[in-house]
């Protein structure tokens, strides 16, 4: 069962209480019905009673009654009144196992967790919702949310349409109508309830609505830093973790996976000097991504595969893995010593030029994000390509989501018609010029000890030619695990 909760109108003119709603006075809207039903708030207290009945929805593998059915996951108020708080409390005595395996979590702590959300409501209650002929729209403070009917009975979380144990959709439990429509719909400022026409309830909290629909609104929580070489001589923190406080503390982890999610590169420092501590600081983030080149690296200019990594060459900044499909999240750079000359490292923010493209081209700026092409990796061993576009964004925010460049594994231009491919290099060359000006670059000198994160769908990185002994160490990490722990971590919403 569903709950949808339903606009609570107030009159022109009706004082407020403290809980947003006029004295004494409620409305529920009922769909199909060209009359309002005025009343002293006994429906939203009926439905209040409705979602606080928690004793056997846990257990419960066939379909049930609406009322049996109704979650009391997602209502939970902000500030509940000592009243509700004691209809809540009195749940936990229930006799209603709870399908969670924590031994110690009780029906209302998995209540309380489900309703839990890094959205903050932006100091605003505006309570406002419109109902259309195929969505809901619900103003909240300055979020605007166009809720289509079916993806409201799509996303329900009752107990019955999602397991909280596995945190997996129950999608079985019904045939979705493309065509449905609520019979009533109420809010009360934090909970979104819903009636359908099967009598099945469904209730959804505002944070859960403005965390995970379609809006334009959405904010990072770890707000990204996009540099240059200017800009990241004015940081004062440079993206630095020491060795020990990574290694020993959850808040040096924390800290550094801030840095990757803020800068796009951290670096752990006083690392032990070897590739055993490449990979230990490595595995402290999360498992190495193995690939053609070996689970990890510790290589010199020896050619040992057909890459210009392995000479003494200078290499242009550029991102790793382009002709996967998808490219590694993470490389890591560990110099473990150099006798000679040379050898500095390149690291350019992709999504700065990226952005000042968009800015001063946007033409160039479209081509690169719309015209698919092919990177590729070739030796006598390997025949990779992958097809993606240079530049990406997220669809909903249209902030920089990756960066897919390297003119030295560019394959062949068999993805662009004849009549766009003077389109397509002119702007990438515009996007190269962008990368390749001295202001755009940010150039260290990585000692023993050192360990570099780059994250290699946003920063470029690169090195300039040497001489002498140059031993490096390294490894790539995964962009779902280190991304997956940046939400762990509450970092990241998207």
């Amino acid at each position: 069962m569903c709950i949808f909760m339903f606009p609570v109108l107030r009159r022109e003119g009706s004082p407020r209480t403290e809980a947003g709603f006029p004295s004494g006075q409620g409305y529920t809207i009922k769909l199909g019905t060209k009359q309002k039903r005025k009343g002293n708030m006994s429906t939203n207290t009926k439905l209040i009673q409705q979602l606080f009945k928690c004793t056997s929805i846990f257990q419960q593998p066939i379909r049930l009654s609406a009322v049996q059915q109704v979650s009391s996951l997602h209502t939970l108020p902000r500030e509940s009144s000592p009243k509700q708080q004691q209809v809540f409390l009195g749940a936990k005595h229930h006799s209603c196992p709870s399908i969670f395996r924590q031994p110690d979590l009780s029906c209302w702590n998995a209540v309380y967790r489900s309703c839990s959300s890094f959205v903050s409501p932006q100091g605003s209650r505006n309570r406002d919702i419109t109902l259309n002929k195929e969505e809901l729209s619900v103003r909240y403070g300055h979020y605007h949310l166009d809720l289509p009917y079916v993806w409201l009975r799509d996303h329900c979380r009752c107990d019955v349409c999602y397991n909280h144990q596995t945190c997996q959709k129950n999608i079985d439990n019904f045939e979705l109508d493309l065509d449905i429509r609520p019979t009533e719909v109420s809010f009360d400022g934090t909970v979104l309830t819903i009636e359908w026409p099967d009598k099945h309830l469904t209730s959804y909290n505002i944070d859960w609505l403005l965390e995970n629909t379609y809006h334009d609104q959405h904010r990072d929580r770890v707000e990204r830093v996009l540099w240059n070489k200017a800009i990241m001589a004015t940081i004062t923190e440079q993206p630095m973790v020491p060795y020990k406080d990574f290694m020993e503390t959850e808040d040096g982890l924390k800290e550094h996976v801030k840095n990757l999610m803020k800068y796009g590169f951290s670096v752990v420092t006083q690392a032990p000097p070897s590739h055993e501590g490449t990979l230990a600081v490595s595995q402290r983030l999360t498992f190495l991504q193995p690939t053609f080149f070996g689970p990890s690296w510790s290589f010199t200019s020896d050619m040992a595969f057909g890459d210009t990594a392995y000479t003494t060459l200078g290499l242009g900044a550029h991102t790793d893995n382009t002709y996967f499909m998808s490219p590694s999240g993470i490389q890591v750079f560990h110099v473990l010593e150099h006798q000679g000359t040379g050898g500095e490292t390149l690291l350019v923010d992709g999504f700065f030029a990226a952005e000042t493209l968009r800015r001063d081209n946007p033409t160039a700026f479209k081509c690169l994000s719309e015209t698919v092409v092919a990177h590729e990796f070739y030796d006598s061993d390997h025949r990779v390509r992958s097809l993606g576009t240079v530049l990406s964004f997220h669809p909903t925010t249209k902030k920089m989501f990756s960066i897919r460049f390297n003119p030295y594994d560019r394959s062949p231009l068999h993805t662009v018609p004849p009549d766009q491919i003077k389109k397509f290099y002119k702007s990438y060359a515009a996007l190269t010029e962008e990368i390749r000006k001295p202001e755009s670059e940010v150039w260290l000198k990585l000692k023993p000890g050192m360990v570099l994160f780059v994250d290699n769908w946003r920063v470029m990185h690169g090195r300039s030619s040497f001489t002498g002994l140059r031993r490096v160490s390294g490894c790539y990490l995964p962009r779902d695990d280190w991304f997956g722990k940046a939400r762990l971590f509450g970092l990241q919403n998207l």
